[in-house]
């Protein structure tokens, strides 16, 4: 027979193994639920989809799984989403608030969580009364917010590490402000990055036809008349810029020597080489505006009694140009079949 002293330990015993895992299967559910709400694709947004119902508190909805997706949506879904935001290129979380909150609680909670992403992030709020995504104001109040994070740069794809600081930022700021944060899972978005870094080391090319005076040099006031003549304005930093009607670049002139253009130094120069330059990627227009650009250098070489030559002082003649011109329809097909067109807002971002 035990003893009450044996007993007393070893019902002590028993309360202690019980004890142990009842707090273990607390933990288990804690680090779940804690997973969930960093990585988990829980549903659509409503308030992204047409003739959506509000589904009164307390009452459950069915609700579908919608795996992510980083195919370059269709140019409808992109225009109803508004925004800067895109899921084609972007790696968006939404947070949710309980409350309206200021915007400017918001912005100081984004800095308090001392986030300093390696790539672009952007946080865009949803305006009920618009029914549209706009820039983050100090003086708004928000119930629903997202953020992107910019899959790649001319700099690179994003990392795994800098996906799960995102994460971290997201969750942080969520907390600061009362709400909840929802982040689709990493995997997709990291094949994605690897897809547009692959597309932005093909196409970022830079285009540069030079302009070799066979006889002495050209003069300023002669290069200032042609280049003006065809729409191109000097800017501050020493280069003609021939831009559309919005502003975009599509090509600039520059000297081959190291004197900057500048007006007044205008009147007394003369050099004996220029450069056209063409960002394939951030112009606009795509093989039409290319063909504009062709015919510019053309008619300035005429001009000026030059020849066109590449960067080994190589002559370009029509064949040769013909063939760049070649290559430029391949990588431009290549970014169409991405969903990202030549100098639109989201080349503009990925090639910046």
């Amino acid at each position: 027979m035990m003893s009450e002293l044996q007993l007393g330990l070893l019902g002590i015993g028993i309360l202690v193994v019980v004890g142990v895992l009842a707090y273990n299967k607390l933990q288990e559910r804690r680090l779940r639920r804690e997973a969930g709400e960093t990585f988990g694709s829980r549903h659509e947004d409503v308030l992204m989809e047409k003739g959506s119902a509000v589904v009164p508190a307390g009452q459950a909805a069915p609700v579908e799984r919608i795996e992510p997706t980083f195919s370059a949506p269709a140019a409808e879904a992109r225009a109803e989403s508004s925004g800067v935001l895109d899921p084609g290129i972007d790696f968006i979380a939404t947070v949710k608030m309980v409350n309206a909150v200021h915007g400017e609680a918001v912005s100081t909670a984004i800095v308090d969580s001392q986030a300093s992403p390696a790539k672009s992030v952007s946080w865009e709020c949803y305006n009920r009364q618009t029914s549209s995504w706009e820039p983050l104001a100090a003086a708004g109040e928000y119930e629903l917010l997202r953020v992107g994070l910019q899959l790649a740069d001319r700099n690179g794809a994003v990392s795994e590490l800098e996906l799960a600081d995102f994460g971290a930022m997201v969750q942080a700021v969520a907390g600061a402000v009362g709400g909840s944060s929802n982040l689709a899972e990493p995997g997709a978005a990291l094949q994605r990055a690897r897809q547009l870094d692959t597309l932005c080391a093909d196409v970022d090319v830079q285009i540069g036809l030079n302009l070799i005076t066979r006889s002495g040099g050209a003069p300023g006031t002669r290069i200032r008349a042609l280049a003006e003549a065809q729409g191109l304005k000097l800017e501050r930093d020493g280069r003609f810029h021939r831009r559309d009607d919005s502003g975009l670049e599509l090509y600039t002139l520059c000297n081959m020597e190291a004197a900057a253009f500048t007006a007044e130094g205008m009147k007394e120069l003369s050099t004996k080489g220029l450069t056209l330059l063409f960002d394939v990627a951030r112009v606009p227009g795509g093989i039409a505006t290319f063909d504009r650009f062709l015919a510019f250098a053309r008619s300035l070489a005429d001009a000026l009694g030059a020849t066109i030559v590449d960067d080994n002082r190589q002559p370009l003649d029509d064949a040769g140009l013909g063939k760049i011109r070649a290559q430029l329809e391949v990588l431009y097909a290549s970014m169409e079949t991405q969903g990202i067109s030549a100098g639109g807002p989201l080349a503009l971002r990925l090639f910046s």
